[in-house]
């Protein structure tokens, strides 16, 4: 896997019209953003498809098509691809790291993946806080953390794990995890805030929005780029070279950070399949975000 390129364009840098075999894409009704960047991907590509995780059944939706997620195998057979457009606005977690496994482990020749973000202008404050500091609403809720399938090695007394958190603006995310684990498994713990943030001030939400969590856990804290996937990405590498001298030999992961982080942690967990993924699913508000800031681009030879 290479990392080729991390920069910011404007849409007419972004490619011709059909460059790409495929794009795929998820919801692309919550915002401004995300009805934009879904057009963008589908404009770059010949042929677009939409994707979308059930954690319940195990499937993945492709293009209207249920795969189980031991059938993904077959995916880049089915819908063969040189280049691939992933659109990291729309899609989850989930569906991001489920398709690049596919592409990366089961194509005869991997693809180069090109990865759109539209950065929104501004989040939509909680309209039920009439405090000064700015809280977000983001979520509608989340729902039951469901392993994904070939990311959930086993943990016990003799397989402990150093939980690495990237955290946002949503802090009771990974509270909830490290309080429902009570210190059974996770025996070390990083979190990961996104500095330099995107826009001025987006560091201190986030920090804000975490602070029962640094005092409940005492974590080891750290710091990658909010727009670097690369930095995550090193960063995952880092702990798990570190991981007898935390007396753990497990690493578990909360991708709840920025999307572009959330983009390294993906690729990581491909190379490294006992990595332990803890995700929420959550219910994304519609209207979350106003506006399109600009567009990132990140390039990764799988």
């Amino acid at each position: 896997m290479r990392f080729q390129k991390q920069e910011v364009i404007n849409r007419h840098e972004a490619g011709k019209p059909g460059s790409f075999d495929i794009a795929f894409y998820g919801d692309d009704q919550l915002d401004d953003r995300s009805a934009e960047s879904a057009k963008l991907s589908r404009e770059l590509a010949r042929r677009s498809i939409f994707l979308q995780y059930d954690p319940v059944s195990f499937n993945l939706n492709v293009g209207g098509k249920s795969y189980r997620i031991d059938d993904l195998v077959d995916l880049p057979q089915e819908f063969p691809a040189r280049s691939i457009v992933v659109d990291a606005t729309t899609l989850e977690f989930p569906e991001m790291l489920l398709v690049l496994n596919a592409y990366r482990h089961y194509s005869s020749q991997a693809p180069e993946c090109t990865f759109i973000y539209l950065e929104p202008k501004e989040y939509v404050k909680n309209p039920q806080d009439s405090s000064d500091s700015q809280t977000f609403q983001l979520s509608e809720g989340f729902n039951q953390r469901l392993p994904i399938p070939g990311f959930n090695p086993s943990l016990s007394p003799t397989n402990t794990a150093h939980l690495v958190a990237f955290l946002g603006f949503e802090g009771a995310r990974a509270l909830r995890v490290l309080q429902d684990d009570d210190g059974h498994y996770f025996k070390a713990v990083t979190v990961v805030f996104g500095f330099p943030p995107f826009q001025s001030s987006w560091d201190l939400h986030s920090l804000m929005a975490n602070v029962d969590l640094l005092t409940h856990s005492t974590p080891d804290v750290c710091f990658v780029g909010a727009n670097d996937p690369l930095g995550a990405y090193l960063l995952l590498d880092k702990v798990k070279l570190g991981l007898s001298g935390s007396g753990c030999n497990r690493l578990a992961v909360t991708p709840f950070g920025t999307k572009p982080n959330t983009i390294g942690v993906a690729l990581y967990c491909i190379e490294n399949r006992l990595m332990r993924v803890i995700y929420d699913y959550p219910v994304r508000k519609k209207g979350r975000t106003k506006g399109v800031h600009c567009i990132h681009r990140y390039v990764v030879n799988l």
